[in-house]
């Protein structure tokens, strides 16, 4: 398997395409099938070192303006060959997928524009006069594609790194949740509970002198350390309270994971409108997005997910939509996970609307002003 990834295999960053464009090598190899005469194994051995060349010039870094500029050469020639003309766009793709820097990338493309230049004024030299209409349009498509090759090649990859990174930066985030939470508890530990007890242990040993030397006063001492473990207990349900509540953005982060697994797309829109909203209320509609995906995953068939969120002056709502095959309105009032949303956003005055026309669509509306009373 090592012997595969180190010199066979492409990058892995680079996904599928590399793979993908060697099917058009199926071409020059059925030309020079059987491999008899002396043509045919010309031909054969140029694509073997067009293929190690086109390998190459992915993986390496000193040495991939030879690889590359191999891989051009060896392209014109089997475009003069065997009219290969299409191998020059393996070469669009691997310097147009490779980050470099812009001089290097007009230097590499106009190389490539000579190497497909060259072949193409030759065969037209010999094969122009027996062109058609439909030959020259054919062409005029095949030279605008190889231009704009490597432009569509940078795009992609782009893309694909953008996306590589969104998810680094949300495992980062993830663990920088983690960290902020683990602070915060060692802070209201240190803070609150660490004085509170070392009050206690003050009052502890005056009550333990006292006993001896006036014991009348120490039911008084006794009580103040009654009081303050009532304190501390209530402090610690707090925390405990605390550790318990979810905010959206980490349910967002926890569910893209559950639907990635299950191969659903998860989009979001305007998450900023979630800042300044209370976190008692986050907390109830953090469970009903969890409830939600649930339902998504298990029922849906869908393959993407959609979370909107929008404030006016009064409401903040949240829509949470799927591409599946909906839910009937009968459904609707039979589903257990529907019902607990809307008992949960009763808490915090707020409804909840099912359309399950088009894919299923929940929207969760709720006043601003209104926050979770804790008893």
């Amino acid at each position: 398997m090592s012997f595969f990834k180190r010199y066979i295999a492409m990058p892995q960053q680079y996904g599928l395409f590399p793979y993908v464009w060697l099917l058009f090598l199926l071409f020059p190899i059925a030309y020079a099938f059987p491999f008899k005469t002396l043509r045919q194994q010309v031909i054969i051995g140029l694509v073997l070192i067009f293929v190690i060349a086109y390998r190459n010039s992915y993986v390496a870094t000193t040495y991939r303006p030879f690889w590359l500029l191999l891989q051009m050469v060896v392209s014109a020639i089997l475009a003069v060959i065997v009219q290969a003309l299409y191998l020059s766009i393996y070469t669009a793709w691997v310097f147009g997928s490779i980050p470099m820097r812009r001089r290097s990338f007009w230097g590499y493309y106009g190389a490539y524009m000579l190497s497909i230049l060259v072949p193409t004024l030759f065969l037209y030299y010999y094969y122009g006069g027996q062109m058609g209409r439909d030959d020259w349009v054919g062409l005029a498509v095949y030279g605008l594609f190889c231009i704009l090759s490597p432009f569509a090649a940078g795009s992609i990859q782009r893309y694909n790194r953008k996306n590589r990174q969104l998810m680094q930066t949300n495992q980062r985030l993830t663990e920088i949740i983690k960290q902020n939470e683990r602070q915060r508890i060692a802070r209201d530990l240190h803070d609150n509970l660490g004085q509170s007890f070392s009050m206690i242990t003050l009052k502890a040993e005056y009550a333990r002198k006292l006993l001896a030397k006036k014991p009348d006063a120490v039911p008084e001492q006794l009580l103040a350390i009654e009081q303050a473990s009532r304190q501390n207990l209530k402090m610690v349900r707090e925390i405990v309270a605390g550790l318990r509540q979810t905010t959206i953005a980490e349910e967002l982060i926890n569910q893209e994971r559950n639907l990635s697994v299950a191969g659903i797309i998860l989009l979001t829109k305007d998450e900023n409108q979630i800042e300044g909203l209370p976190q008692s209320n986050q907390q109830v509609l953090a469970q009903c997005l969890h409830e939600a995906v649930t339902n998504i995953i298990r029922y849906s068939h869908a393959t993407e997910c959609y979370v909107t969120f929008a404030q006016s002056a009064t409401t903040f709502q949240m829509t949470i939509q799927d591409n599946g095959r909906g839910l009937k309105k009968a459904d609707q009032f039979k589903s257990h996970g529907i019902a607990g949303m809307r008992e949960r956003l009763e808490v915090i005055q707020g409804e909840l609307t099912v359309d399950g026309r088009h894919g299923t669509t929940l929207t969760l509306t709720m006043p601003i002003a209104t926050e979770v009373k804790n008893d």
